[in-house]
C-alpha cells in the first residue's frame, strides 16, 4: 500500500475526533495527556484544558515525607518550586487552583507571581471540625490576584485580627464568594474578613452571607447581586435581614440556611418580583406563627429541605402561583401534607426516598397533580429506588434508569 496514502487517511481520521469539551467529560487528566500525544494539532487544542485545573494535593500525596517536613518547618513556599520546574510556561494555562495548606507571606508572594491568570481559587482547611487559621499571607493572595473571579473558602478562620489587616482583603474583581465556615461561634463584636465586603464590590453576582455586618453593609443595594446564600442564619438579626432583602429586590436565587423565620421575612421574600429559586433549609419551626402569606408570581423552583409544619408547607406551595418544580424533604412533619389541597398541577416533583415515600406516591398517583416525579436515593438506600415501587400505578409510568434514582411520568393526563 502507498505510504503517502496511509498518511492522508490517518490525517483524515483525526477530523472526526470530538471537540475538547466533549473529551473532557470522559477522560481524566493523565488519559488526556496520553491521548494528546497521538496528534500535534489536537495536543495544541487540549493543552490549555489539561492544565486548567490544578491542586497541590496530588504533589503532597506523592511527596508525603517532604510535605510533612515543610509543614513542620512552615516552609510551604518550597512546595511551589517543583510546580515551577515541572510546568514552567504551562502555568499560564492554570485558571483554577485548590489550596489547603498554611499560607505565609513568602508563599503568597511566590504564588501570586507564579499563577497570575487564576480565575477560580478554592482554599480549604484540612480540619472539618472547626475553622482553621491558614496564615497571614491569605490577604496577599486575595488582593494580589487581579484576575480572580470566583473564590471558595471552607473552614478558614474568619477573624480579621488573625491576618494583621483591617482593610478590605478581597480583590474587587471577584464575581462570586462562597463561604463554608462555623460562623455560629463568631460574636457580632468580632470583625471578620467577610465584613469588609460592601457595595464597592460591584462585580459580585453570587455571595454567601454569614454575618450581620455583611447584611448591613449591603443594605443600600447591590444591583449586580443575583444569587445569595444566607448561611446558618439563626445568628442573623431579623430586621437587618428584612432591610437587606428589601434593598436587593433584583436577587433571583436565594438559599436560606437555619434562619430564625417569621411572617415578615417570609412575606418579604414572597413580595419580590424577581426571585425565581428559593431553597429553604431549617429544622426549627416551633415558635413561628404565620397567619397570612402573600401570593408570589416569580418563584419557579422551590426547595423545602426542612421540618416545616405540613400546613405551612401547603400554604407556601399554594402562594407560589407559577411554580414549575418542587423539591421536598419528606420527614415526620411533611409526611402529613394533604396533597389533595394543592391549588394547581405542578410540572415536576423531586423527592428523596424515605419510609414515607411509597404512601405518598400512591396518593399522588390517584390525584395526578405532577407531570413527573423524580425520586433520589438517600444515604442508606442500597437498591435501586424502583424496587420499592412494587405496586401498581394507574396514572404514572416508571422510567428505567441506570442509577439508583427513578422517574415516574404521568401517562393519563385526561380526566
Amino acid at each position: 500500500m502507498d505510504k503517502k496514502q496511509i498518511k492522508v487517511n490517518q490525517a483524515n481520521t483525526w477530523e472526526y475526533i470530538p471537540d475538547p469539551d466533549t473529551i473532557l467529560q470522559y477522560l481524566e487528566r493523565k488519559d488526556l495527556i496520553e491521548f494528546s500525544k497521538c496528534c500535534k494539532r489536537y495536543r495544541n487544542q487540549l493543552k490549555s484544558r489539561v492544565f486548567e485545573n490544578l491542586s497541590l494535593e496530588t504533589w503532597e500525596r506523592n511527596n508525603k515525607e517532604f510535605y510533612y517536613e515543610l509543614k513542620k518547618s512552615r516552609r510551604f513556599e518550597e512546595a511551589l518550586e517543583p510546580l515551577k520546574i515541572s510546568l514552567g510556561t504551562k502555568l499560564k494555562f492554570v485558571k483554577i487552583f485548590t489550596l489547603h495548606c498554611e499560607v505565609g507571606f513568602g508563599f503568597a508572594e511566590i504564588f501570586v507571581k507564579l499563577l497570575p491568570n487564576i480565575k477560580t481559587l478554592k482554599i480549604m482547611s484540612v480540619t472539618i471540625e472547626f475553622d482553621c487559621w491558614l496564615g497571614e499571607g491569605l490577604p496577599t493572595i486575595f488582593k494580589g490576584m487581579v484576575r480572580l473571579e470566583h473564590l471558595y473558602l471552607y473552614n478558614v478562620a474568619p477573624e480579621i485580627s488573625c491576618y494583621n489587616n483591617e482593610s478590605q482583603v478581597f480583590s474587587k474583581s471577584i464575581k462570586s464568594l462562597e463561604i463554608g465556615c462555623r460562623i455560629d461561634s463568631i460574636d457580632d463584636d468580632i470583625l471578620t474578613i467577610y465584613d469588609t465586603i460592601d457595595t464597592s464590590y460591584i462585580n459580585l453576582h453570587s455571595l454567601t452571607i454569614v454575618t450581620n455586618r455583611m447584611l448591613q453593609n449591603l443594605s443600600s443595594g447591590m444591583p449586580n447581586l443575583k444569587e445569595v446564600k444566607i448561611k446558618e442564619g439563626f445568628t442573623m438579626d431579623q430586621s437587618k435581614l428584612v432591610a437587606f432583602l428589601k434593598a436587593n429586590r433584583q436577587i433571583k436565587k436565594l438559599c436560606t440556611d437555619q434562619l430564625r423565620y417569621n411572617e415578615e421575612i417570609l412575606n418579604t421574600v414572597l413580595s419580590s418580583k424577581y426571585f425565581e429559586y428559593w431553597d429553604i433549609y431549617d429544622w426549627n419551626w416551633r415558635d413561628i406563627d404565620v397567619n397570612t402569606l402573600q401570593s408570589n408570581y416569580s418563584i419557579k423552583y422551590l426547595i423545602i429541605d426542612s421540618a416545616m409544619p405540613a400546613p405551612l408547607t401547603l400554604q407556601l406551595i399554594n402562594v407560589c402561583k407559577i411554580l414549575e418544580a418542587l423539591e421536598l424533604e419528606i420527614n415526620h412533619e411533611t409526611k402529613d401534607l394533604d396533597w389533595s389541597k394543592l391549588d394547581r398541577k405542578i410540572n415536576k416533583l423531586k423527592l428523596r426516598y424515605s419510609r414515607y415515600t411509597t404512601n405518598i406516591i400512591k396518593e399522588i398517583d390517584a390525584l395526578r397533580i405532577f407531570n413527573s416525579i423524580h425520586i433520589e436515593p438517600n444515604a442508606y438506600t442500597r437498591d435501586h429506588v424502583n424496587k420499592y415501587i412494587n405496586f401498581k400505578l394507574n396514572n404514572y409510568m416508571l422510567v428505567p434508569s441506570l442509577s439508583k434514582s427513578c422517574t415516574l411520568k404521568l401517562i393519563n393526563k385526561t380526566e
